[in-house]
């Protein structure tokens, strides 16, 4: 039967983390669904972003333990790197979740169209593929989840051999032996110490003052001095000026006037030198060849603007992930996909707490975040309070041999005990932060959390210890 004698209650453009999921449960809330997928449901996040670069990341991981077995009684002969059976396993991992995705699908009835997406007006799109008209269907409703694309500047001249984006690095099988990272945001500061773990020698650039610039200072300024020991350059203030390609790259950068020189080289250089240059300067939405030119919708910026349903300024029209704006994340989108849905299935639903949504960076230590930093909470006028941690006071930090530099830091309010942010800077600390989100949808106190059980020993005790700063004094410190 022929596409367009169908009508959906629902159409997603769009197989990511957002569109997929909220496929499944709009199928499941009993709407007739839709999904279009241009390439590959799962989307960026499953096969060029979050899935196959932590799968890379846990491999160096492993790999760094093994350099240190032997204070742990293990004899490990003839270490050495593989890296191309990094990427074997890196790929098994991502078929493994793909099929899942597939096979999620499938089971909820969820109608899976191979295609490119089109509006041709607020209720009918046109199925493209290989550039050419396949189909009209039409929707009662639509969600637009395209997801974005590496931001490259025109200047920069990307050619994939020399000059990487995040999505093709995924490709890289030899080790560099050096490496220029434009970007000091999560994507910079992971493949940052990825390449260092694999023995590249990695200068980082970054236009603002820290890396990870949207993360609380203290916890950025104690991860940029575990990277400078480890040998990664870092150059804050700095931004990348001009590129050349010459079997390798010579990147001009300019720096602020009053910037120390390189922590670890000790210069000033107006020139740097690599083997290859990674662009991680941000995403861009992709909002092209979706038809929507004509629709006159409402944008932030370059984003689409939403309302508290997902539903844009056209009735009917809404969208989700990384098209909506910051913050770029999975869960995000994901979250964004179910609200939307419950909406349209006539169900009731509350807005999102945009400003709890956890953030983690997977470098080791890891960096995990929810909630306002302790600049946004004082920006914002709150009188605050903060409870801090480290964790080589923690007996199971300890026990592992991961405490290094790290640290848990909450952040409150004085007068109500509201818990304003959490950060944290430690081993696989990312699993903290469920707890947090917890804690702050329940409007839980500080005082509350202090009186919360954790079980011995656990990293996660570290919480419990600052909450208990935050309010007074840590028992193990």
């Amino acid at each position: 039967m022929s596409e367009k004698r169908v009508t959906y209650d629902l159409v997603i453009i769009g197989g990511g983390p957002g569109g997929y999921v909220a496929a499944i449960k709009a199928a499941q809330l009993g709407l007739k669904t839709a999904l279009i997928e241009k390439d590959k449901v799962g989307g960026v996040c499953l096969h060029q972003g979050c899935i196959p670069t932590k799968a890379l990341l846990h491999s160096a991981d492993l790999y760094s333990k093994f350099t240190k077995s032997t204070e742990y009684g293990i004899i490990a002969d003839r270490l050495g790197i593989n890296y191309p059976q990094f990427h074997r396993r890196k790929e098994s991992v991502v078929k493994r979740l793909f099929q899942g995705v597939q096979f999620l699908l499938k089971k909820n009835d969820v109608n899976v169209i191979k295609g490119k997406g089109r509006l041709t007006s607020l209720h009918e799109i046109l199925i493209e593929k290989n550039e050419t008209d396949l189909d009209t269907i039409t929707a009662k409703n639509i969600i637009l989840a395209t997801g974005s694309t590496p931001f490259i500047p025109k200047e920069i001249p990307h050619d994939g051999k020399f000059v990487f984006t995040s999505d093709d690095i995924l490709l890289l099988e030899e080790i560099p032996k050096s490496m220029i990272i434009a970007g000091g945001g999560a994507v910079g500061v992971e493949y940052a110490y990825l390449f260092n773990i694999l023995g590249t020698k990695v200068t980082m650039i970054e236009r603002m003052d820290t890396i990870l610039p949207g993360e609380d200072k203290e916890i950025s300024t104690i991860l940029r001095k575990v990277f400078t020991k480890r040998g990664i350059e870092t150059l804050t203030d700095t931004s990348l000026e001009t590129v050349e390609v010459r079997q390798g790259v010579r990147v001009k950068i300019e720096r602020k006037n009053n910037t120390p020189p390189s922590p670890t080289s000790g210069e000033r250089r107006d020139y740097l030198e690599a083997d290859c240059l990674l662009i991680a300067l941000g995403r861009a939405p992709a909002l092209q060849d979706l038809g929507i030119e004509n629709l006159s919708l409402d944008f932030q910026g370059k984003y689409l603007q939403i309302n508290e349903t997902m539903e844009t300024s056209k009735k009917g029209l809404f969208a989700i992930g990384d098209i909506t704006g910051p913050p770029l994340l999975a869960h995000k989108a994901s979250k964004q996909g179910l609200h939307a849905v419950s909406h349209i299935a006539e169900k009731k639903t509350t807005a999102l707490p945009y400003h709890n949504i956890p953030r983690v960076t997977y470098c080791s230590p890891q960096v995990a975040g929810i909630g306002f930093t302790q600049e946004e909470a004082e920006r914002k006028g709150y009188k605050i309070k903060v409870g801090k941690f480290p964790l080589i006071a923690n007996s199971k930090a300890i026990i592992e041999g991961e405490y290094g530099d790290g640290i848990i830091k909450i952040i409150t309010d004085e007068k109500y005990g509201e818990i304003l942010g959490a950060h944290a800077l430690g081993p696989n600390v990312g699993e903290f932060m469920w707890g947090m989100s917890l804690t702050t949808v329940l409007e839980g106190t500080i005082t509350e959390l202090s009186n919360t059980i954790f079980p011995h020993p656990t990293l996660s005790e570290a919480i419990l210890e600052a909450a208990h700063a935050a309010i007074g004094q840590s028992i193990h410190l």
